[in-house]
């Protein structure tokens, strides 16, 4: 189970008063750090259980906030071509109270999505589910790809269905694109050196800033969202 969007707030708190570290995980730092850019090192994206970033999103005007959670490995499931594979449980919770379930998980040095399921607040049955083959990239942490000016494509055929719908399928091209290898980027929970991707596929163009060590910091697109705060659970020996 996913830890409720009170618990990221917490650790906004924390990191409030200053303390830089709760309950022995590491954590980001609240945005008053007097622009000072916080160098960091690791991998593009963390990527483990128990990991949480929690974001404020902005959509035509409207402010809302919501955590994401990293959950353990299991079964995909659902009934496309790749449900025997194992991802992590990925829990996008609302302050609205809306939710995302996806299951994802690290192949070699890129984060695929293999599937995903929305639900309207308050409700147990999805709304609307959405799979993916091959598996959709969510972000290539290969050096070859984190080169500024190199692009690529991503081909995979996406398939959606909605409640008491039949599922429709289509084959999807998004053009990868390395804006930045550094750029300087301030969101509430600091201000920091990221990498910047494109991402460019049915008319629709996203922005991600990347930092090492952190995950994604800010978004642009459809929506923005802007980094508030993050803990890392420390990885086991």
């Amino acid at each position: 189970m996913s830890r409720p969007l009170w618990r990221g707030l917490l650790v906004l708190g924390w990191l409030a008063t200053g303390c830089g570290v709760a309950g022995g995980t590491d954590t980001g730092t609240d945005g008053d750090n007097g622009g000072e850019v916080q160098e960091t090192q690791g991998a593009l994206l963390p990527w483990a259980e128990g990991h949480r970033w929690t974001y404020r999103v902005t959509v035509s005007g409207t402010v809302s906030e919501k955590e994401l959670s990293v959950g353990a490995l299991e079964a995909v499931g659902g009934t496309g071509p790749l449900s025997a594979e194992k991802a992590h449980r990925v829990t996008s919770r609302k302050s609205n109270g809306e939710v995302t379930l996806s299951w994802q998980t690290v192949s070699g040095e890129r984060l695929l999505r293999y599937r995903e399921q929305s639900f309207d607040a308050g409700t147990t049955s999805a709304k609307s589910e959405e799979w993916w083959n091959p598996a959709k990239l969510h972000v290539d942490m290969s050096p070859e790809h984190l080169v500024k000016g190199t692009t690529w494509v991503e081909t995979y055929a996406e398939t959606k269905q909605k409640t008491g719908k039949s599922p429709t399928t289509e084959t999807t091209r998004d053009l990868w694109t390395v804006v930045s290898e550094a750029e300087s980027v301030t969101v509430p929970a600091g201000t920091f050196t990221a990498v910047v991707l494109r991402k460019t596929g049915n008319s629709k163009t996203k922005t991600y800033w990347f930092v090492r060590g952190v995950g994604k910091v800010k978004e642009t697109g459809e929506e923005t969202e802007e980094l508030l705060g993050y803990a890392l659970e420390p990885t086991a020996p």
